[in-house]
């Protein structure tokens, strides 16, 4: 058991979530939280329950916050013995200070006593219970959010944002994905990794050098973004390092190499509306090649988007078989998410050409699979 085996059966479990996947796996070797951003339905509960349920030993506690959320709903509710002995205390078994994985729905719409209660939870793992501070067994906690807060909107929500250091834009699955969704028969999670083996990991992690040309990259990541106007904080550049660390212990490094800083394109920014400028300053030092394919997806969904009718559709054709030849000639050089990336091209192809013909996609699927 490990990381690897936890990483792939996580995957097996689950529909295009392997970002999500990723981010959860370095949240939890490096000790920071994870704050997904999507829409509702996007199996946010499921990949925090799913995390769990492949780590032996590992409780989680799962709560949707609202201005109406109770410490109690939180930390448990209080002790009536400890209140007849004049103790302020809670039974906490079972609640938030006894979780090693956390999920909170919709955190930024919490009161503002739930929020500064939390961020003692978050930031340093422990609890005040009866006035005795306890440790937390928190290895990490997942925020699952509609929206980010504004500027505007008070500092304890601004406080606790910050503390999801790693913060990931959550997609809908592709439509090319919509019939192993609905029809699959999705493998059950199984305990794939231990406690022992997550810490000792995080442990690990912390210790790996970085290369010389890993520093040199980082450097002029943090060059271009401020450049651009992405400033993150003091604090972020300095845990973006930790991030780095457990992305080249994950990869079986023995010390964090440039394409270990990809990840930071999920913890180098402070404003979301910077989000997309700071992956594509992140992406293209630290993978040349994946920043090509995410120029090609983009324009892959920019032609499909325009086949509204047939005659669009008929145009956007021979635009995106262009599309699948590059992606084809990056996948030559072994690059697994190149092949991907043509597979899924290819799906998008057969879907304008159906709409083109006005036939159905399994009918232009054995037409195109006879005349090869």
């Amino acid at each position: 058991m490990g990381l690897k085996e936890l990483r792939e059966g996580l995957a097996a479990s689950l529909i295009e979530r392997d970002g999500e996947i990723d981010a959860l796996l370095l949240g939890l070797v490096a000790r920071e939280h994870v704050l997904f951003i999507s829409p509702p339905g996007c199996a946010k509960t499921q990949l925090a329950m799913s995390l769990a349920g492949a780590i032996q030993g590992a409780n989680v506690f799962v709560r949707l916050l609202d201005k109406f959320t109770t410490p109690e709903e939180l930390f448990g509710p209080l002790k009536l013995s400890a209140l007849k002995a004049d103790r302020y205390e809670r039974a906490i078994a079972g609640y938030a200070p006894t979780a090693h994985i956390i999920l909170f729905d919709e955190p930024f719409k919490a009161s503002t006593a739930i929020l500064n209660t939390t961020l003692t939870l978050l930031q340093e793992r422990q609890y005040d219970n009866g006035g005795i501070r306890i440790s937390c067994p928190l290895r990490v906690a997942i925020g699952a959010s509609n929206e980010v807060p504004s500027a505007e909107e008070g500092r304890e929500l601004s406080a606790v944002f910050d503390r999801f250091l790693i913060r990931r834009m959550m997609r809908p699955i592709a439509p090319s994905s919509h019939e192993r969704l609905m029809f699959d028969d999705l493998l059950p999670v199984k305990q794939c990794a231990t406690l022992t083996e997550i810490d000792a990991a995080a442990q690990a992690a912390r210790l790996l050098p970085i290369s010389g040309s890993g520093k040199e990259a980082l450097l002029q990541i943090v060059a271009e973004l401020n450049a651009a106007g992405v400033r993150p904080s003091d604090r972020r550049m300095r845990k973006a390092v930790g991030v780095a660390r457990a992305a080249a212990m994950i990869d079986g490094a023995a010390e964090v190499q440039v394409g270990h800083l990809e990840p930071l394109a999920d913890v180098l920014w402070d404003d979301p509306a910077q989000a997309d400028k700071a992956a594509e300053i992140v992406q293209r030092i630290a993978n040349p090649v994946g920043s090509k394919l995410n120029e090609i997806l983009r324009e892959v969904e920019q032609i499909a988007a325009a086949a509204v009718d047939k005659a669009a559709a008929m145009a956007a054709v021979p635009k995106l078989e262009k599309c699948k030849a590059k992606a084809d000639h990056l996948a030559k050089s072994g690059n697994g998410r190149a092949a991907k990336l043509v597979e899924a091209i290819n799906d998008r192809i057969i879907m304008v050409t159906a709409k083109a013909m006005d036939r159905s996609e399994d009918k232009v699927r054995a037409f195109l699979a006879a005349t090869k």
